[in-house]
């Protein structure tokens, strides 16, 4: 796990975080973290991106939230604050929808890595459910696909549904496909009996006559 402290303005007594941090990384049982400081730049968002850490520490109100700090959080990345309850709110806010981490700008290194390790946690979680979400989403893409291609087959063959699908099954075991490609393949088959695909265009002559116009790709 990589993790980086944002430093604020030079000489700002919030440093000192940074030292408490590595003091905690540099402890036999949390080997696995490293830790980078760095100071606060108006493209932060671009070296998070660019460098992927996974977590970051910032004390408020040294390093304020932004705009800049949700560009960040929107990569994945978790988030570790140090503040007072007098300016916790735009963390909150933030906490509702990413992995937001709050603790005490006097923290202690027993304080920090309990931060640390409860936000990695979080991460992981969170994680998890993206993937999860992803793995949904497809499923129900691939099931409108099979629905499209089931109905062209109905509609074509004049078979019921149960038919069209067992045949796109076996065809998928045939060829060692998954059944979305099966499917995929027939809609895109389909396609080619449209006037208006492959930059082939129906025109309506004067006389009522259909012409028929080539793109200048084809042509």
């Amino acid at each position: 796990m990589r993790a980086w402290f944002l430093q604020g303005e030079q000489r700002s007594d919030s440093d000192a975080l940074g030292c408490l941090l590595r003091q905690w990384a540099s402890r036999p049982e949390n080997h696995r973290w490293s830790v980078d400081c760095l100071r606060w730049t108006a493209n932060v968002a671009a070296l998070v991106q660019d460098r992927r850490p996974d977590v970051l520490l910032i004390a408020d109100p040294s390093c304020p939230a932004g705009p800049w700090l949700e560009d960040v959080l929107a990569q994945g990345i978790g988030l570790v604050v140090a503040t007072s309850p007098e300016r916790v709110e735009p963390y909150l806010s933030l906490a509702e929808q990413y992995a937001v981490q709050l603790m005490p700008l006097s923290a202690t290194v027993e304080e920090i890595g309990l931060a640390f390790l409860t936000l990695a946690a979080g991460l992981q979680r969170q994680r998890g459910w993206q993937t999860r979400l992803e793995q949904l989403q497809q499923r129900l893409n691939d099931r409108i696909l099979i629905e499209k291609a089931k109905g062209i087959l109905v509609e074509r063959l004049a078979i019921s549904e149960k038919e069209a699908y067992q045949r796109m099954r076996l065809q998928s075991r045939r060829q060692r496909r998954p059944i979305r490609d099966i499917a995929q393949c027939l809609l895109d088959a389909h396609s080619l009996f449209s006037p208006h695909m492959n930059g082939i265009v129906e025109l309506s002559s004067r006389n009522g006559q259909t012409l028929v116009e080539q793109t200048s790709e084809e042509a």
